[in-house]
């Protein structure tokens, strides 16, 4: 794996991984795709961790597909892109501790998905969110749709996807996309302050936990409330 394209730094029982592309704004190439594989795998592997926090370095969180790189792809190339993206997102969904995204700043595409992995977002006032895969003439990467249309109501879902439009942190929390506004300055004291308040709490716990928000989360939207008994 190239380090160089994700930061990892561990203290005490919480870690933090970085996207650390900020030349490209942090966008996702093949490369990327595969570290971010590795990493998950690292997290999961890795004794102790009780929550992860995800960033990026630099201005943005992640700006998406890398555009560039794509413009090159081979149909096979592509596919493999597609399959790296499902993997690691599915497994940063899954991991079995607690996830943070401290969103610094701008996320589209498959930065979106990123942030819609994890579990808690908190996000600077002045990121800028959005799907524009739309205007591009393809269609959002990883299940990002299927994620966000499980998250807001269906027709805000609709809204984002089928204009491409731009939103602000302020609207995606009122959208419940994101749980908390906050400054450049306080993010990630304020990311941490909430990473140790879970952390406090002993690891099977928290793993159990994040267990049933996974099993609720595989539910029927709109199945029989006997299905809740599935969780237990």
């Amino acid at each position: 794996m190239n380090k160089d394209l994700l930061l990892t730094h561990i203290e005490s029982d919480i870690a933090r991984i970085t996207v650390n592309r900020p030349e490209a704004r942090n966008a996702f190439n093949t490369p990327l795709m595969d570290a971010m594989c590795r990493q998950m795998d690292e997290i999961e592997k890795t004794p102790g961790i009780k929550v992860l926090i995800v960033t990026g370095a630099g201005s943005s969180f992640s700006s998406g597909r890398d555009l560039k790189e794509s413009a090159t792809h081979t149909k096979e190339q592509a596919e493999h892109f597609m399959m790296l993206g499902e993997k690691w997102n599915t497994a940063l969904r899954e991991l079995s501790i607690p996830t943070i995204a401290a969103v610094n700043g701008s996320a589209f595409g498959w930065g979106m998905v990123l942030m819609l992995s994890c579990d808690i977002r908190i996000a600077v006032g002045d990121a800028v969110l959005g799907y524009p895969e739309t205007a591009l003439g393809v269609f959002p990467g990883g299940d990002a749709t299927v994620r966000l249309a499980r998250q807001i109501f269906v027709p805000s879902a609709k809204d984002l996807v089928l204009t491409g439009r731009r939103f602000d942190a302020r609207e995606g929390y009122r959208l419940g996309l994101v749980n908390r506004v906050t400054s450049k300055k306080g993010l990630m004291t304020e990311v941490h302050n909430l990473a140790s308040k879970i952390a406090r709490h002993p690891l099977e716990r928290l793993r159990v936990m994040k267990l049933k928000f996974l099993n609720i989360e595989t539910m029927p939207r709109f199945g029989h409330l006997s299905a809740a008994e599935k969780i237990d």
